[in-house]
């Protein structure tokens, strides 16, 4: 029986956040509507969630396979329902909960005694801000304006003395 109950609880569907934009290199459907809802959890507001998961599948692209396959699985457990009744308490996939719950999941992995738990939390947050905080397309969402004609003065070498 509960091998039964434990077999449903892993195939509950995910439920779909976004719609990704474009063909996905690294990230299997699953894992990109849960790294959306990650996303939408811990990045501000004003930045589209479905850019930071696409910009972080752009980003897995230069991965090693096996961290690539790393990065799907960490997704994978994270929605699962079965280790979330067993860890959380909760019989949902994580894209299926409310944003309070999703928030509280977010906790539990941050503080968790599991080191891998921890780990994964951690990875997921910092790869959703850096990629974030990466995108110049974000800069004005998040009120950031770099000073003018910075990049302009960097890459104009008729300043320089350099003769070709």
């Amino acid at each position: 029986m509960l091998l039964l109950g434990g077999g449903t609880l892993a195939l509950l569907p995910t439920k779909e956040v976004v719609a990704p934009e474009a063909d996905l290199a690294v990230l299997g459907a699953r894992a990109f509507q849960v790294l959306a809802a990650v996303a939408k959890r811990v990045v501000p507001d004003t930045v589209d969630a479905a850019t930071v998961a696409k910009g972080v599948d752009s980003l897995l692209r230069r991965a090693a396979p096996e961290a690539q396959a790393d990065f799907n699985k960490l997704l994978g457990l994270f929605e699962n329902a079965l280790p979330g009744l067993l860890f959380d308490g909760r019989a949902l996939p994580f894209t299926q909960l409310s944003p309070e719950s999703q928030d509280r999941v977010l906790r539990s992995w941050r503080d968790s005694r599991f080191a891998l738990r921890r780990s994964g939390y951690h990875a997921l947050r910092r790869i959703c801000l850096a990629t974030a905080y990466a995108d110049e397309a974000t800069w004005p969402a998040l009120g950031y304006s770099p000073p003018s004609g910075l990049n302009a003065a960097a890459y104009d070498d008729s300043k320089v003395g350099v003769s070709a």
